[in-house]
């Protein structure tokens, strides 16, 4: 049996996007949970690795849910047991809590592509080493966090904190999108089309933006995905030869 993979998710309308293709590819076994509609947390020794994705709910609110709080306390515990996790957006919003971050509420939505260059912690990264430079970076959040102490940071900063970092051996936070395919961004043009207005932003701007920036970002999600679906398999196959 491969490695499993639990994928916890936390929309309204939940999705793996351009996530799910090279994360299949890689042979995982795909373990999805719906937190927002009760689905428990996967306990840690079930598990190879946890990717958590993005959601409306918002981590400087996190005592209304008693979900967020469960699964950050889950991520920390991950990163000390060096479990790969790679968090998107809300999901490196709660990693980042769980690593005693600050995360904040930014001053207006943001919907934006970003073209983001490597800082010197990327290098001999191994998700970043497989990624396209500069690395498009897809944003439609609202909040945003500060570096945990300790951990590397990855790529500059387009706005107000950090859009990329590595903690311990292999967890990683995205504040971005990679996940996110054409599909995936009709779907959110219907339902958070209000967003766009908050962000000071005109839709066929914002598309004129997607059709520049996805063909690459097709290219940076299939690395992203992949390079981590690969330390998953790598880290899987580590701990059981030192169990055994």
């Amino acid at each position: 049996m491969g490695a499993t993979l639990a994928i916890l998710h936390h929309l309204t309308h939940p999705f793996l996007g351009a996530a799910e293709a090279p994360l299949r590819a890689a042979g995982l076994e795909l373990d999805e949970r719906d937190l927002r509609r009760g689905d428990a947390l996967p306990a840690l020794d079930e598990v190879d690795g946890i990717l958590s994705l993005g959601g409306e709910e918002s981590v400087t609110e996190i005592e209304r849910y008693p979900y967020l709080v469960a699964e950050a306390e889950l991520l920390g515990e991950a990163v000390e047991r060096e479990l790969p996790v790679l968090g998107i957006c809300l999901g490196a919003q709660l990693l980042a809590h769980a690593l005693g971050a600050e995360v904040t509420r930014l001053p207006r939505r943001t919907v934006v592509w970003n073209q983001l260059d490597a800082l010197a912690g990327a290098n001999g990264d191994p998700l970043l080493a497989v990624l396209p430079r500069p690395v498009p970076a897809l944003h439609w959040n609202e909040d945003g966090f500060a570096l945990p102490a300790g951990a590397v940071e990855l790529l500059e900063r387009a706005g107000q904190g950090v859009e990329a970092f590595r903690a311990g051996r292999c967890a990683w936070g995205l504040q971005f999108h990679p996940d996110v395919d054409a599909a995936v961004l009709e779907e959110w043009y219907s339902a958070y089309g209000g967003w766009l207005a908050e962000a000071g932003v005109d839709e066929a701007d914002a598309r004129a933006a997607d059709a520049r920036c996805l063909g690459v970002a097709g290219e940076a999600s299939a690395g992203w995905f992949g390079a981590f679906s690969r330390v998953v398999v790598s880290e899987a196959a580590r701990t059981s030869t030192a169990a055994g």
